[in-house]
């Protein structure tokens, strides 16, 4: 047993050795003398510069991969809506890649451009595209050399609304890429619980929604990242989030209003934002003349303003924003600056038609939604009463109904189309 002093000699022994950067406890401590052996500086130098070395390699390869995940990755994996994207016949791959980037699409116009050039450029393929920033540069560039015509090319775990799309694709398309049922998901849609909650956490969106009303109509067509998703009321959440962030401008005038949200919801993936708030404009700007006609003339507001916006496509054709003529009005003054002849749509035995016309041309909106009441009005010059039934008619749908009656319209379909136009924005509000 060692002795008091013994183990403090040991003791500083250790404390010499720890100074050293010897290892005090290895088994080679002592050598044969019984004094620490120490470790030669260049054994030791080699060594360090070698751990040095290995930490620099694995640092410039995982930097040099996350580098080119980087280049490659989606510009914004959170952002799942579509941009339509025209890609010029002809157009070069670094042209198309400009575009792209410009369109806010990729995060650099020369890292597509390198990896379209390693992948095979020439598979790349012009046409009219929907990408989302959600995309990698790789799903991107796989979807052009398929071309135009194919679905959004997604990673794992998102999923793809479309416009259109039934409840039952999309309650398959969510269990393909979660671990819930697809039955569940499916039944989630009308569920009144689930309604329920949905209506605490979106009011805005889902107000006015019928109690036998579908949480799938209120989906806005896009792609969502459900990676991570586990539950029935998170996904239905994630696929509500989008159109509420969407709508949410729009909720003062769409509520107030009572504009039907899920046909705006469509309109605006199909068609944009501008469009939409073009069309609300439209209807805010001839409303209340339509109203002022109709105490006059005793022709409903909402077939007026509903016209109008049909016939003049919104205020989008050249007839109408060139030439003031929201209803298709022909005429045979040839006298200038009265008509212009153009081109246009008749139905011929049921068959559409292209044919040339002359059209009258008006000083502004206002005269023309005026001649418009009183043609309904006073008919024309062979029948003064042709129009008799529009008047009659104790509601827009009847008087949508009159109009191809009366022979104000050749298309079949007419009637329907001014009556899904007159539901959609809500404007038998004018008629009262």
């Amino acid at each position: 047993m060692e002795s008091r002093k013994q183990r403090h000699q040991h003791e500083i022994k250790n404390a010499e050795a720890q100074d050293a950067g010897i290892d005090p406890f290895a088994d080679d401590y002592q050598n044969g003398e019984g004094g620490p052996r120490k470790i030669k500086r260049g054994t030791r130098n080699r060594f360090v510069a070698f751990v040095l070395l290995i930490i620099i390699v694995v640092g410039v390869f995982f930097g040099g991969k996350a580098l080119f995940t980087d280049q490659y990755s989606a510009l914004n994996p959170k952002d799942t809506t579509f941009k339509t994207v025209k890609i010029a016949s002809g157009s070069t791959s670094i042209q198309m890649a400009n575009i792209l980037q410009n369109k806010k699409i990729i995060k650099s116009a020369k890292s597509f451009n390198k990896y379209a050039q390693k992948q095979g450029a020439a598979s790349l393929q012009a046409g009219t595209y929907k990408f989302s920033p959600s995309q990698t540069v790789q799903l991107i560039y796989k979807q052009m050399t398929l071309g135009p015509g194919v679905a959004p090319q997604l990673g794992k775990g998102y999923i793809l609304v479309a416009t259109g799309q039934s409840q039952s694709q999309i309650a398959k398309n969510v269990a393909d890429e979660t671990k819930l049922s697809n039955i569940k998901v499916n039944n989630a849609f009308t569920d009144k619980t689930v309604i329920a909650k949905m209506k605490i956490k979106y009011p805005d969106l889902l107000k006015g929604m019928a109690s036998d009303g579908n949480l799938s109509d209120y989906i806005y067509p896009a792609a969502y990242d459900l990676n991570g998703v586990n539950t029935i009321n998170d996904v239905i959440t994630q696929l509500l989030a989008t159109s509420d962030k969407q709508l949410k401008p729009y909720y003062k005038d769409l509520n107030s209003d009572g504009i039907n949200k899920t046909a705006v919801i469509t309109l605006m993936a199909t068609t944009g934002k501008k469009e939409f708030e073009h069309r609300l404009a439209f209807v805010n700007k001839i409303a209340p003349y339509a109203q002022t006609l109709s105490k006059k003339y005793g022709i409903l507001a909402s077939i007026s303003i509903a016209q109008a916006a049909h016939e003049s496509n919104w205020d989008n054709s050249v007839l109408s924003s060139k030439y003031n003529n929201y209803f298709g009005v022909k005429t045979q003054d040839e006298t200038a600056g009265k008509s212009v002849v153009l081109e246009t749509t008749e139905y011929v035995d049921g068959q559409p038609e292209t044919q040339k016309a002359r059209f009258a041309v008006y000083s502004d909106w206002k005269e023309s939604m005026k001649e418009h009441a009183e043609t309904l009005v006073n008919g024309n010059t062979w029948n003064p009463t042709q129009f008799q039934d529009v008047l009659n008619a104790k509601n827009y749908k009847a008087a949508a109904k009159a109009l191809y009656k009366d022979a104000y319209a050749t298309d079949t379909n007419y009637p329907t189309l001014i009556i899904n136009l007159i539901e959609t924005w809500n404007l038998q509000r004018f008629d009262k």
